[in-house]
C-alpha cells in the first residue's frame, strides 16, 4: 500500500532519512515532495552542525573549587551559630545589612518606649477601657450558661430535690453506694488472676 502524495513524512521518518536509512516508500515520497525534500536538508544540516561542535569539559580543579565554595549547614546549634556569625561578618554589604536591622529594631524598641511613656493616660484608658469590656463579656456569658442551665427541662426536679433535705440525703448515699460499686468492680477487673490460665504463655 503507498503512502498518499498529500501525508507528509512522520518524525520518525525524517530521522530515518537524515541517519542514511530510509524506508523505499521514503524514499519515493522524497523525490515526490519538496517540502518533504527541504525539511530533510534543513534537520540534516542543523545535525552536521551540532556534530561539529566542540566538546565542552570542565577545566582541572572544577570539582575543588566548587566543593571549597559549598558550605555545608552544621547540625550542631553552637556550631551552626558560630558558621551564621561568619557568614554574617564575611562581607562589608552583610554587615551594613545587619547592622541596619539592629539599628531598626532598637530605634523601635525606643520610639515604642517613649511613647508610652509620653501617652499614659492614652494607655491606662485603654487598659481601663478593655478590661470594662472583659469584665462585661464574662458577665453577659455568666448569664448566658445560667439562663441556659434555668431552660433546662431537668432544672425543675433538681430544685425540688435541693430543696427537700431528706431526698438529698438519700440520693446521695445512692450516688455514693453506685461509686464505691464502680470503684470495686473496676479493681476486681484489673486485678491479676490468682490461677495461671491454660495456654496463657503461647
Amino acid at each position: 500500500m503507498t503512502r498518499p502524495f498529500e501525508d507528509h513524512l512522520s518524525p520518525d521518518e525524517i530521522e530515518a532519512c537524515i541517519s542514511g536509512a530510509p524506508a523505499p516508500e521514503a524514499q519515493r515520497h522524497l523525490d515526490r515532495c519538496q517540502a518533504c525534500l527541504e525539511q530533510v536538508r534543513a534537520d540534516r544540516e542543523i545535525a552536521e552542525q551540532i556534530a561539529a561542535l566542540p566538546l565542552m569539559s570542565p577545566t582541572e580543579g572544577f570539582t575543588e573549587r566548587v566543593m571549597a565554595a559549598v558550605l555545608i549547614p552544621d547540625p550542631f546549634a553552637i556550631r551552626a551559630l558560630s558558621a551564621t556569625r561568619r557568614r554574617l561578618f564575611a562581607t562589608r554589604k552583610s554587615l551594613a545589612t545587619a547592622a541596619g536591622l539592629v539599628l531598626a529594631l532598637a530605634a523601635s524598641m525606643v520610639g515604642s518606649v517613649a511613647w508610652s511613656l509620653a501617652n499614659q493616660e492614652t494607655l491606662a484608658a485603654v487598659g481601663s477601657w478593655l478590661f470594662a469590656q472583659g469584665g462585661q463579656a464574662v458577665w453577659l456569658s455568666v448569664q448566658g450558661l445560667a439562663s441556659n442551665l434555668i431552660e433546662q427541662p431537668w432544672y425543675t426536679g433538681l430544685v425540688s430535690l435541693l430543696e427537700n433535705p431528706t431526698r438529698l440525703a438519700l440520693f446521695s448515699a445512692l450516688g455514693s453506694f453506685a461509686y464505691l460499686g464502680g470503684l470495686l468492680a473496676l479493681r476486681r477487673l484489673l486485678a491479676a488472676p490468682s490461677q495461671q490460665v491454660a495456654h496463657a504463655g503461647l
